[in-house]
């Protein structure tokens, strides 16, 4: 049990971080190009509130295990 808690915790401060670094591009309204499409910087706010959800949801379940 200790190993899932252990994933848990890890896989929530990998979405955090992800969160984090949408958020820097957000504010800082840097430019990403996939091929030739243009990724809208309001994207990045899509992607912080998913990847902080998600990190508050493995803090959450690896809390509840024990």
């Amino acid at each position: 049990m200790q190993d899932k808690d252990l994933a848990l915790k890890v896989s929530g401060v990998i979405f955090f971080l992800v969160g984090f670094m949408h958020l820097v591009r957000f504010f800082t309204q840097a430019s990403i190009t996939v091929g030739t499409i243009r990724v809208p910087v309001r994207a990045s706010l899509f992607g912080f509130v998913v990847a902080m959800f998600l990190a508050i949801w493995m803090f959450k379940v690896s809390k509840a295990g024990k």
